[in-house]
């Protein structure tokens, strides 16, 4: 078998993989860069002047456009679109910087011809402010673009009007070092590597001399990949130690885990398959904790190749098909990239097609005007285009019939996600009704207690207004966890959880609403007992169960909190809340438990509702792998019984 090490183009694919090969536009020199995108957030929902809001619409925007380029465009597209408003005197330094962090966007979406038109403009605003290093970053960025389309010669003939501008006084070293970078993988493309290495040593020391250690070790990564070409091996180990060093005292888990696929190259070369094995095992546990696919793909090719190296082709089966898989997984986010990149140019390529449409039926009227000039062939091409239009009308009709039955089938998948919409809004609705009749009720009470001059009907009055809104608030709460759960971005983080101080937490929150009706709350669990689950997720559990039964349980009732371990499955752990309530007869509670995942709201005026709150009970119990099961007779009281993984 041929060593995964000499496979072709391997090595300019982890070039790619490095940032070497499409590296765009760096942010802008002197620009203050809040610490996270969160609080670029916190600080666009304020008012703010227009330029201070188009230079965080920038930022934004370069923050998101290398790991959510879908998400930075709406943020670049409002910068440009702002840039454009403002004065002449205050319009061209922000509208410069937004078109390049919004070409950067569309870069990373593979949408190249968008790109170059912003790039254009750039640049032609770039020489009218006679910024070089702006133009440097232009020049860079489009021969990053020809660079990615495999045209070369394009691509080296930006990169010598950038190196051209390099000496020029305003340009910065780290814009100089982007430029070097990408020569160097130029080079290494044509398989220059005596150049590479020149240009890729000079933007090293560049990146040493700017004190910025993560461009270092990105550097000596790619130096170590072209000694690697020429074969010189203990320069390659010398480079990923340092470069690893680096990343390692950063805690930088995507670039240690680029540089250990790198040692795991360089030890199968040299015949260490035992080093090989624990370099490569521990990228992937660490591209896998970064959520970094590619190198976890990288990893699974190389464990793959090996086993099958050493002839454990059953181990080497396994490993291709988790690649196979992960690879397929890499191939459909991608492609979902590239056509939210193309609905947003969708109408310029529309008027484009509809041009040359036009411009193909003038030229077919002339062409049957002079196929008319020849009586004899009249009939003969009259039959010729009648074949040709019946064949291109029956695969029209084939091709309108397709798009028909696509067309009923989204149809049908929007008209059930109205459903679904109308049904939370309703829920919503429903469940705010409660504490704002509530608060509508304390207003009452004011002007009453004050007309009667009734201090000690003031004094209850602050139990009932936290009351009210405590129930306000944890509506809230789950119509937040609902709406996060929906889109996928809740992550599930298990971790050890003592159950005594869930309960007690839980017990302390519900307290005042309890005793503001004369209610009680106690529980009973195993001093030691522990659950494995997300805290956050646990937390919402018991506050609805608790809640809804202080909700619909009369004043005076009890609501008492269990768990034990499960006796038919040691691995859970149950919990259990049982109220004295009004209970529920058995039609109520096989709808709730065999109904969708977001039940019909209550009719009964007067109810509150479970419709959210059991919902999302449902669903995070579902995350954890456990199961929800509700015991109840009108009259005697509701029992609710969660079951959770529990800690070793």
């Amino acid at each position: 078998m041929q060593p995964f090490m000499t496979r072709p183009g391997f090595l300019l694919r982890w070039l790619i993989a490095l940032g070497l090969l499409v590296q765009l536009v760096p942010a802008q020199a002197g620009a203050v860069v809040p610490a996270s995108t969160e609080v670029l957030r916190r600080q666009l929902a304020t008012r703010l002047p227009d330029t201070t809001r188009l230079r965080l619409l920038t930022a934004m925007c370069y923050r998101l456009h290398d790991e959510q380029p879908a998400r930075a465009l709406p943020y670049g597209e409002a910068a440009v679109a702002l840039a454009r408003t403002l004065p002449a005197d205050e319009q061209e330094p922000g509208l410069l910087r937004s078109l390049l962090s919004l070409a950067s966007c569309y870069a990373n979406l593979s949408n190249g011809p968008e790109t170059l038109s912003l790039l254009n403009e750039a640049e032609e605003l770039a020489r009218t402010q006679h910024d070089s290093d702006a133009l440097m970053r232009v020049y860079t960025a489009q021969g990053s673009i020809y660079h990615e389309r495999g045209d070369s010669t394009t691509a080296w003939r930006h990169y010598q009007r950038a190196l051209q501008l390099s000496q020029r006084p305003g340009v910065s070293g780290h814009t100089r070092m982007k430029l070097l970078g990408n020569v160097g993988s130029l080079f290494f493309f044509r398989r220059q590597v005596t150049q590479a290495l020149h240009f890729d040593s000079l933007a090293l020391a560049l990146a040493r001399r700017e004190s910025d250690s993560t461009a270092e070790s990105t550097y000596l990564s790619s130096l170590a990949t072209y000694q690697m070409q020429l074969g010189r091996l203990p320069r390659v180990k010398r480079l990923l130690t340092q470069a690893l060093a680096i990343s390692r005292r950063q805690h930088a888990a995507r670039n240690q885990a680029e540089q250990l696929i790198l040692f795991a190259m360089y030890y199968i070369q040299t015949d260490q398959p035992d080093r090989a094995d624990a370099a490569v095992r521990e990228a992937l546990s660490l591209a896998r904790q970064s959520g970094y696919l590619e190198r976890v793909l990288d990893a699974y090719s190389i464990l793959a190749a090996e086993a099958a190296e050493h002839d454990k082709y059953r181990e080497a089966y396994e490993w291709n098909k988790r690649y196979v898989d992960l690879n397929d997984t890499l191939n459909n986010r991608q492609t979902m990239q590239t056509l939210a990149a193309a609905q947003v140019s969708y109408e310029t390529q529309e008027r484009a097609r509809r041009l040359r449409q036009l411009t193909a039926q003038q030229a077919e009227q002339g062409w049957h005007n002079r196929v008319l000039a020849a009586a004899v062939a009249i009939l003969a091409l009259g039959l010729l285009v009648a074949v040709y239009l019946h064949r291109n009308l029956r695969r029209s009709r084939a091709a309108l019939a397709a798009n028909n039955r696509a067309l009923e089938k989204a149809s049908e998948e929007l008209r059930a996600v109205a459903v679904f919409k109308d049904k939370l809004y309703a829920i919503v609705a429903h469940d705010l009704r409660g504490p704002v009749t509530a608060f509508a009720g304390v207003t009452s009470l004011i002007d009453s207690y004050i007309a009667q001059n009734d201090q000690a009907g003031l004094a209850r009055l602050p139990a009932l207004v936290r009351q009210a809104s405590d129930s306000l608030n944890h509506l809230l709460d789950n119509v937040l966890n609902w709406a996060v759960s929906q889109t996928g971005e809740l992550d599930c983080r298990p971790a050890p959880l003592l159950v005594t101080e869930l309960f007690a937490e839980c017990q302390a929150l519900y307290q005042t609403t309890a005793a503001a009706s004369w209610q009680h709350i106690t529980m009973a669990a195993p001093p030691d007992l522990r659950l494995l689950a997300d805290r956050n997720m646990t937390r919402t559990i018991l506050r609805n169960l608790v809640g809804n039964a202080l909700k619909f349980m009369p004043a005076g009732g009890h609501v008492h909190l269990e768990a034990a371990r499960d006796p038919d499955d040691p691995r859970m752990v149950l919990l259990s809340c049982t109220d004295t309530g009004p209970g529920m007869s058995a039609a109520t509670v096989s709808s709730l438990m065999s109904g969708p995942a977001l039940p019909e709201p209550s009719p009964v005026p007067q109810a509150t509702g479970l419709g959210l709150g059991l919902a999302l009970c449902r669903a995070f119990v579902h995350r954890h792998g456990g199961t929800l099961v509700i015991q109840s007779r009108p009259g005697a009281g509701t029992n609710v019984t969660v079951s959770l993984p529990a800690a070793k």
